[in-house]
């Protein structure tokens, strides 16, 4: 007749793995986790829109900068601090930049650089008076008919 005097050590392993399988899953309901806020970026009418969800917020604790070709979003509160930049390529106007915060949503939107009208280039058929002068001042001077030199 066999007896044991210990539980069976597979019975227990599991209860013991299933024990904190449940409290890993049941811990993350109840603490928060930190998320960084996600930057949607599309075109619209050839503006760049930016949108950022950030429920909560006050929109004191938002900024939009813009210095040089560089645009920042920045949110800063008591519970996080989170920046973004992003470089504003050629085709984008960094002086025509507008935000605006309406129920925890931040739009940006940069404006297209204006691009210059097609012009035609008038073609000059004479050279301009600066090169004329230049190039006599480079020719040889005449030398005297007799063929002797002033020079003794």
């Amino acid at each position: 007749m066999l007896v044991r005097t210990r539980p069976y050590r597979p019975a227990f392993a599991f209860d013991r793995s299933f024990d904190r399988a449940f409290d890993q899953l049941t811990s993350s309901f109840f603490t928060s986790v930190a998320r960084t806020p996600v930057v949607d970026a599309s075109w619209q009418d050839g503006n760049l829109v930016l949108a950022v969800d950030l429920p909560g917020t006050p929109a004191e604790h938002v900024a939009v900068d813009v210095a040089g070709r560089t645009l920042t979003i920045k949110v800063t509160d008591e519970h996080r601090s989170w920046e973004r930049s992003l470089r504003l390529g050629a085709a984008l106007d960094a002086e025509q930049v507008s935000a605006s915060y309406v129920d925890g949503r931040l739009t940006v939107t940069v404006a297209p650089a204006a691009q210059p009208e097609a012009r035609t280039i008038e073609i000059a058929t004479t050279a301009p008076a600066a090169i004329e002068a230049s190039t006599e001042a480079t020719e040889p001077a005449a030398q005297p008919e007799n063929g002797t030199s002033d020079t003794a």
